[in-house]
């Protein structure tokens, strides 16, 4: 390995390392729920996915198929978890929310079961750019997860029930 491709692994270890801390500090901060940005996140980052994706040379064969297959249920299922560790409450008519311990350990039992997939993509000898692109679909689809259940659980939360309703 040449010194480039050190200093290469390095600065995408750094990239990784600095995101998945802001993506945890937003979680765990108190914010007002903003509809936007619930979908707009996971849209941005699934077209940088696709993006990353549709570069690649690479054999669509049943393993790739499977991996990518397993990996994004894999991401529902985490997503679908996390969304319901969220706290959420009304503050002066505004639905906030904010992560627990829970969604950090979700997060975290996320990433333990995404390495191996990152073993995986190294022993099969996928390009680099197919393991970018199949992580940024795992994160677009973990967020579009997470996000459809905060918003679900964010109407029940505002919905205000009628008299008849509580009879």
């Amino acid at each position: 390995m040449t010194s480039d491709q050190r200093v290469g692994i390095i600065v995408n270890v750094a990239v990784y390392v600095a995101l998945i801390g802001f993506v945890l500090y937003r979680q765990m901060s108190r914010l007002p729920l903003n509809t936007r940005r619930l979908v707009l996140l996971p849209a941005v980052i699934a077209v940088f996915a696709v993006q990353q994706l549709s570069r690649q040379s690479f054999t669509v064969d049943l393993g790739t198929v499977a991996f990518l297959g397993l990996s994004l249920a894999v991401s529902v299922l985490a997503g679908l978890w996390r969304g319901t560790t969220f706290r959420m409450w009304i503050e002066t008519g505004v639905v906030m929310t904010k992560g627990t311990a829970i969604t950090l350990v979700a997060w975290g039992v996320l990433i333990a079961i995404r390495l191996p997939f990152a073993f995986a993509s190294h022993a099969a000898k996928y390009p680099q750019g197919l393991v970018i692109g199949e992580l940024l679909l795992a994160l677009a689809v973990t967020f579009a997860a997470q996000n459809a259940v905060i918003w679900q659980r964010s109407t029940r939360l505002t919905t205000v029930p009628t008299d008849a309703q509580r009879a």
